[in-house]
């Protein structure tokens, strides 16, 4: 077990990183564990009295959840772990290596599963419903969920530009599966419980008969690279979208459509246990559309890279360079944000949201296009803690004003002003950029394997 304890210490402390991102996690869920313990009832958000302000209570209340999305992302390295080890000599020679290295996985995402588990059920400690009964409700699919999830990542990480930002899209689509089954009491567990025994029977079933396959795919991934890569290309579009990889974007636009239906689906008629039906609580539709809008203009992160083969036959300055990739990228972004628009007001309305809340999500998503397009123009070098540190706040900030956006007792000048500074981190962003690009060293960039190829 000593093998197994230290491959699961490897997954979520493997970089400096994953292991601040795990250790974030911890002091969320501890921090805002302690808070809903211990403090006053929030009630301010139901327009009863209290100690704190709504946005105070926002704040405290999503603590444990970005806490739960640090742990699930800070063992996001053990798909690449347990590749790497499964494919290596020491897995066939060391006594139960193969077993071992099954079982980490595992446990890993038991682990993951019960501590998402675990701080869910304080959200139920005010309601009639027991506790055991949320706790095994979210363990079960979480189990499910997580699963899908790390797979998912592992797909990312094997994937090229689109490939990646769809796969991200699928990712948080399975973080949004628990909340259909652990928010309705009725749903059955025996369909999940059935798909994660089938899911991972298969997983074990192809981990241990690897070996035998891995010639057979190793010439079907030969003959579709020979068909489908960057050899094949037969022209389409202009060459400076092909040599940054923006030339079709209709996968992407078109592979948001598959999670986004899986959200509805599981978010119809959603209604927070404990409360009343016509309670003024925030829907998480906007919130999954608004993190969907970063997924699709995170793709401007390989943009520094990729300019390298247009800066070398292109007699342009560096401002005029960093027009034209910020053109194309736009281009390309026009796309999916028209389909997550679409479906903002045609999955909300089926959905029976405020038509006042759909008509500032439209806002709310194209402003969170535009920051995440910017902060990906920002990364020119390798990723740093300043970065980092950005892109989380970023990603708090559009959080809470989703929260906020959805929750229909907000004042609508509070809403303005949310998405008015926004749109100003958006421009300052631009700004950031454009000096960034200035001064730009493709030597600092980092490498991307599929740019070489292509070039």
């Amino acid at each position: 077990m000593k093998a197994v304890a230290r491959l699961m210490l490897a997954y979520f402390t493997g970089t400096r990183l994953l292991a601040a991102t795990t250790a974030l996690g911890v002091v969320c869920i501890a921090g805002g564990t302690a808070a809903l313990l211990y403090l006053p009832p929030l009630v301010a958000q139901h327009g009863l009295p209290s100690r704190f302000t709504l946005a105070q209570e926002t704040a405290i209340t999503m603590l444990p959840v970005a806490g739960i999305l640090c742990v699930v992302f800070g063992a996001s390295l053990m798909p690449v772990v347990f590749t790497r080890l499964a494919t290596s000599h020491y897995a066939h020679v060391l006594p139960y290596g193969r077993a071992k290295l099954l079982l980490s996985a595992f446990c890993t995402v038991a682990v993951v599963a019960a501590v998402a588990s675990g701080t869910a059920s304080l959200y139920y400690l005010q309601t009639p419903v027991p506790i055991g009964l949320v706790f095994e409700r979210a363990f079960t699919v979480s189990l499910l969920a997580y699963t899908l999830l790390y797979i998912v990542l592992w797909f990312i990480g094997r994937s090229h530009s689109i490939g990646k930002l769809v796969g991200l899209a699928a990712a948080i689509a399975a973080l949004v599966l628990p909340l259909r089954f652990v928010a309705a009491p009725s749903t059955s567990l025996v369909g999940p419980w059935i798909a994660c025994a089938l899911l991972w029977a298969a997983l074990t079933a192809g981990f241990l008969s690897a070996p035998r396959i891995a010639p057979i795919t190793a010439r079907l991934k030969h003959s579709l690279a020979e068909r489908f890569g960057a050899a094949s290309y037969r022209g389409g579009g202009r060459e400076i979208d092909f040599m940054l990889g923006t030339a079709n974007p209709w996968p992407l636009a078109l592979g948001q459509i598959a999670p986004i239906l899986i959200a509805g689906y599981y978010l119809r008629g959603f209604v927070p246990v404990g409360f009343a039906p016509n309670d003024a609580t925030p829907h998480p539709w906007l919130f999954f559309m608004t993190i969907l809008s970063v997924v699709s203009g995170a793709m401007t992160s390989v943009a520094a890279t990729r300019s390298r083969a247009l800066w070398l036959r292109a007699h342009w300055t560096r401002e005029e360079l960093f027009a034209r990739v910020e053109r194309a990228f736009w281009a390309s972004a026009c796309f999916p944000l028209g389909v997550l628009l679409v479906a903002l007001v045609v999955v909300g309305s089926y959905l029976a949201m405020p038509t006042r809340t759909l008509a500032f999500g439209l806002g709310l998503v194209s402003v969170g296009t535009a920051l995440a397009t910017y902060l990906g123009l920002l990364i020119t070098a390798a990723i740093g803690w300043r970065i980092a540190v950005l892109a989380v706040a970023t990603m708090l900030a559009l959080m809470i004003a989703s929260m906020y956006v959805a929750t229909p007792a907000t004042p609508t000048t509070t809403i303005v002003a949310l998405e008015g500074g926004l749109a100003a981190a958006a421009l300052v962003y631009r700004q950031l950029a454009a000096r960034r690009w200035a001064h730009l060293d493709w030597m600092l960039c980092r490498p991307d394997s599929a740019t070489r190829a292509a070039a």
